[in-house]
């Protein structure tokens, strides 16, 4: 078994004097790195914490959540990392279903916290902390992280990640691609996924820098200056995120540092990459594949210059892992057939962890003369001509948003336990940049605000749904099922509605020679409802937070580079979550806009944007 603290350290003592992490306001060496780290270790042994004990990370991406993880593993405990974005219920949910032995809190200094037991199940008190069984514990050293994907049962699914896979990942992505000490990645993932892990630690077992960005989220243009101005060569990202880096407002001269885009999570289409490769000229684009169940990505694929049309293929397996397309008997398909791909990784997850047992999610199938145990993903897919892999969707409820892995019965779950809903059908819908979630409920419609207020409490806000739109009873076929292709149908013409309706707002409210400009709150509800949703052609409630009325980690970047176009104003991405009802955006955006050193023409964004699409145009009839 090879620890993946084992790759660290031995990083930390080859580049001792290079600098590991870097942001705006702070810089840390390899050696410094591991000397914080050896402090976290020693204070959790101290207080008893150890091997086969888990504990949760709380905190943001940055310098201080590296150093917990190395510390932790350090431990020999595993690691449970939780964004202290997410809502309380889910945050708890999380730590018990460890359970988290302890916490180490990343924004207060590393400050270690001891967990209680867990009630016995006759509801008599718990064990104090020092006191815990080691029925408690998970002794296997090769468990190095739980991580947590969306349930089908209304919960998060816990999984225990491999040490061994996790740096078998890591060492071939560093070696295929030539990572090392010239490197400097932009560490971009948010706490909670398991591919935080590749986003951080490859440059870091590397000898890289990894540099972490001076806001939780950048905004469009931004986030390019960022990569400018810290000669950027590498970082990870989902293809939603790209779509709204490319939407940005200002005009800009192509990056030439970028040596590596590392896309993941959802559908890589043709023509976002011939743009990213104006954008990033000398950059190799690639698209991973994989999922969290067999340990980070199993497949990869080299984009080429000029890349065909639609979805790109996830290509051919990393060393150690095979996969097949297999059809409904779980016998091979010919190339060129369509069926679910199962994953046979030599170095998989230990499984889903379930009230302390760990449970399989591997099946048994017969290749030819062998049987291999693997892992059935519920993604469509087929061979292509070249033996390549190429994905055609999921067969079943489960999809993809920023990256994210949500089953659908997770959200109506959460929705349904609300005693103002009958019954509720959940699904997604494409919109302007990713797919979003809409919820037709039978239910009382006057309930809505609380209802957001609920579900918000208990999901991630990349899972609430957009819409909630009322109807009196749901459709129902003559079986006594819900009708899914009629509310599916519901659903698609309201989005569809929606941006047709925004669409006009946005003609309406071009700015013409000699009218007056619209009311800040006129103007920012119009931006509100085009991009966030919100499922209703006004906004009700002026107290309402952004996140509440549909928006995610993701609109809201698009809401601040709409709302900077609009009002001609620069500000950081951070003052919208410092501000985030439309009251108090309402109020920052009157205060801003008061400032004249502060404005900027409208139009003149507008001309930006329209110049740098023809920039962008110019050059790739130049390339072909």
């Amino acid at each position: 078994m090879q620890a993946v603290d084992t790759l660290l350290k031995r990083a930390c003592e080859k580049f001792a004097d290079a600098t590991a992490i870097t942001s705006p306001t702070d810089s840390m060496s390899y050696s410094e790195l591991l000397s914080r780290a050896q402090e976290v270790a020693d204070d959790l042994r101290a207080r008893g914490v150890g091997s086969g004990d888990v504990v949760g990370i709380l905190g943001r991406r940055g310098a201080s959540a590296v150093v917990a993880v190395l510390g932790v593993w350090m431990s020999g405990a595993i690691v449970m990392l939780v964004d202290d974005a997410l809502p309380d219920v889910r945050r708890e949910t999380m730590l018990a279903a460890g359970p988290a032995r302890a916490t180490v809190d990343c924004s207060d200094g590393h400050r270690i916290a001891l967990r209680p037991a867990a009630p016995e199940k006759d509801g008599t008190a718990a064990a104090a902390p020092d006191k815990l069984n080691r029925i408690d514990r998970l002794d296997n050293e090769d468990y190095a992280y739980i991580a947590f994907t969306s349930g089908s049962t209304g919960k998060p699914k816990a999984i225990v990640g491999s040490h061994t896979g996790l740096s078998a990942f890591l060492e071939w992505q560093s070696g295929e691609f030539g990572i090392g000490p010239h490197d400097r990645f932009a560490h971009l993932t948010n706490l909670s996924f398991d591919v935080w892990f590749r986003d951080a630690l490859t440059p870091l077992i590397s000898g890289a820098t990894l540099c972490v960005p001076d806001e939780r989220h950048l905004d469009a243009d931004g986030v390019l200056e960022f990569l400018r101005s810290n000669g950027i060569t590498g970082f990870h990202l989902v293809p939603s995120l790209a779509k709204v880096w490319l939407s940005g407002s200002a005009p800009t001269e192509p990056i030439s540092t970028v040596r590596h885009s590392f896309f993941a999570g959802e559908p890589l289409d043709g023509a976002l990459v011939g743009a990213w490769q104006d954008l990033f000229p000398d950059c190799q684009v690639v698209n991973l594949y994989g999922p969290t169940e067999t340990t980070l990505a199993q497949h990869f694929y080299r984009v080429p210059r000029n890349p065909a049309a639609g979805i790109q293929p996830v290509g051919r397996n990393l060393p150690h892992a095979r996969s097949h397309v297999l059809d409904e008997n779980r016998k091979v398909c010919p190339d060129g057939t369509a069926g679910e791909i199962h994953i046979a990784a030599d170095h998989p997850s230990h499984g889903y962890l379930v009230d302390g047992r760990m449970v399989s999610p591997f099946v048994e199938v017969e290749i030819g003369a062998e049987r291999v145990v693997a892992y059935p993903t519920g993604d469509l897919g087929r061979r292509g001509p070249d033996g390549g892999l190429e994905i055609l969707g999921r067969a079943d409820d489960q999809i993809k948003i920023a990256g994210v892995r949500i089953e659908l019965q997770e959200v109506r779950s959460a929705i349904q336990s609300h005693p103002s809903v009958r019954d509720v059908f959940v699904c997604a819908q494409e919109d302007r940049f990713t797919k979003v979630i809409i919820a037709v409920v039978e239910g009382d419609a006057t309930a809505e605000r609380e209802l957001r207020d609920y579900v918000g409490g208990r999901l991630m806000s990349v899972m609430l749904p957009s819409a909630f739109l009322f109807l009196p009873e749901l459709p129902k076929l003559p079986n006594g099922k819900v009708d899914r292709k009629a509310l599916s149908e519901v659903a698609r013409v309201h989005v569809e509605e929606r941006a047709r309706r925004a669409e006009a707002e946005r003609a309406a409210a071009a700015p013409e020679a000699g009218r007056p400009a619209r009311p800040v709150a006129e103007r920012l509800e119009r931006i509100w409802l085009d991009v966030a949703g919100g499922g209703a052609g006004s906004l009700t409630d002026r107290e309402a937070n952004f996140f509440d009325v549909g928006g995610t980690s993701l609109t809201i970047v698009v809401l601040h580079s709409e709302l900077q176009r609009e009002f001609g104003v620069r500000f950081p991405l951070v003052r919208l979550f410092e501000h985030a009802s439309f009251n108090a955006q309402r109020r920052f955006l009157t205060s801003v806009t008061q400032e004249p050193h502060d404005r900027a023409p409208s139009a003149s964004a507008a001309t930006g944007r329209a110049t740098r699409s023809r920039v962008l145009s110019t050059r790739r009839a130049r390339r072909r």
